[in-house]
């Protein structure tokens, strides 16, 4: 009676192409969990009475922060100590609430100012383009949205550090404030290393490090690893389910 064999290299070709699969898969739901959990520019005054929560710094999001802020300012530094020194005793996490006037559910229609095609721009309100003659920064203003605004945020959409334009599917793009460290949040795709298949999700913008950790003068707003940790889960169902379709099972 004739033996069948195994191919164990393509069986583990298969394994490999499932393993990509199922990491592109669950990379697309981290992205957007972490989208939705990223914070959005604070530039609006908050109701009266409006308080900020936090909660204290689990274990781990200590270690965490402590080896990002060593291998920033160089372990064993004076500054290194200094910040990991704060993260281990003052630092905490901000609490989302839905009661800000800077939440995106209550704020979304205000912070448009409209669209821009080519050279154009086509205002939302009342908003206009207007240029610092000293520095050349551009950047909008809005009578009618001023009031609502801080002056750090009138300030800041009037530089033009707190508007991000976002491309449009037919063409142009959308003028708003805030809104850019939600756009950077992309995964790089599944890659084969030498440990097997790998996805990076990342925040392209430079400042998100000190959104996700804490620093001496923030308090940290996670919104990355909270997504990794939330779709563990997924990841291990959608691994075993990719792996058994493609072997057949």
């Amino acid at each position: 009676m004739p033996q069948q064999g195994f191919n164990v290299t393509a069986i583990l070709a298969v394994v490999r192409q499932a393993e990509a699969a199922a990491l592109e898969s669950v990379s697309r739901h981290v992205v957007s969990e972490a989208r939705r959990r990223a914070p959005i520019r604070k530039v609006f005054k908050e109701p009266k009475g409006f308080r900020r929560k936090f909660r204290a710094l689990s274990g781990s999001e200590k270690l965490l922060a402590t080896k990002r802020a060593n291998a920033y300012y160089g372990e064993g530094s004076f500054t290194a100590r200094r910040v990991t020194a704060h993260i281990r005793n003052y630092a905490k996490a901000q609490v989302p609430r839905r009661g800000s006037n800077n939440a995106l559910s209550r704020s979304k229609t205000s912070r448009v100012l409209g669209v821009e095609r080519g050279r154009q721009f086509i205002p939302r309100t009342d908003a206009t383009r207007v240029v610092n003659r000293q520095t050349g920064a551009r950047g909008y203003e809005s009578k009618s949205l001023n009031p609502l605004l801080t002056s750090r945020g009138r300030s800041e959409v009037r530089s033009g550090r707190a508007i991000h334009k976002e491309a449009l599917a037919g063409g142009g793009s959308r003028v708003q404030i805030g809104g850019a460290l939600k756009a950077s949040i992309e995964s790089e795709g599944a890659v084969q290393t030498g440990q097997g298949s790998e996805v990076r999700v990342t925040a392209g913008i430079g400042y998100a490090k000190f959104v996700e950790f804490p620093t001496t003068r923030t308090h940290a707003q996670p919104f990355l690893l909270p997504a990794l940790h939330g779709n563990r889960q997924r990841l291990v169902k959608t691994m075993a389910a990719e792996v058994k379709k493609a072997l057949g099972g």
